[in-house]
């Protein structure tokens, strides 16, 4: 680091933890999204929660399957309505708490399918699901699919550590909510809300500012950041 002429990194966190260790020039440019040429969809007649992507042990959200049950048990048609669309591998762990939740009926585990399909179901699905690891290590980490997600025109629930540099992402652009994992009762609202809304037909995405992260744009930013050090280092000289 100390021998850098500046340095880059992906996210706020990242940042901070460098910022410790050396006094060299620090910036954040995070990943990005890149246009998609994908044919318009039209959006599941179920009330689909699509997690897509890896679904590791680790993230497995107890409290998602619990708010899920009650829901079921408390809001009359909910059951009817609901389908857990899990795209990518998914780990036994994670199955198998479904199955001890009775969910099994409301599962539908496509399990992998190519990019273009994978992007074709963010696009339909009704809600996307985003869930990180609970832990320190972790609160720096933006997962790559969220950009993706932003773009799909559907409300991400995302729950991960409390201060998750994505969480800000998330509300800044007005594409979904963001919950840590203890906060069960938040969580059901949310869900409840975004269902009353399924049934509305009003359920959608309201983004803003995602320009700033398209790949273009951030390709412009790291452009100018090599031309304006390039341009210190020749006056230096």
């Amino acid at each position: 680091l100390n021998s850098a002429d500046t340095i880059i990194v992906t996210s706020k966190t990242t940042k901070t933890e460098f910022e410790a260790i050396t006094t060299k020039p620090i910036s954040v440019i995070t990943n990005g999204y890149d246009t998609e040429q994908v044919e318009k969809q039209s959006l599941d007649t179920k009330f689909s929660l699509a997690h897509i992507g890896s679904f590791l042990s680790e993230r497995n959200p107890l409290i998602l399957w619990e708010s899920l049950t009650e829901l079921i048990q408390e809001v009359p048609g909910f059951s009817s309505h609901l389908e857990i669309k899990l795209i990518g591998a998914v780990s036994q762990e994670v199955l198998e708490t479904i199955s001890q939740f009775q969910l099994n009926k409301y599962l539908n585990n496509l399990g992998y399918v190519s990019h273009n399909v994978a992007i074709a179901h963010q696009r339909k699905s009704q809600v996307l699901l985003l869930i990180e690891i609970n832990s320190e290590e972790t609160k720096s980490i933006i997962p790559g699919k969220l950009f993706e997600y932003m773009v799909s025109n559907r409300p991400i629930i995302a729950i991960g550590p409390q201060d998750s540099d994505f969480a800000e992402i998330i509300t800044s652009t007005n594409t979904g909510v963001f919950l840590t994992y203890t906060e069960k009762m938040k969580l059901k609202s949310v869900i409840l809300d975004f269902y009353n809304q399924f049934l509305e037909g009003k359920l959608q995405s309201n983004a803003v500012g995602l320009q700033k992260y398209s790949r273009k744009s951030l390709s412009k930013e790291l452009a100018q950041l090599i031309h304006s050090n390039s341009t210190n280092q020749t006056y230096n000289r």
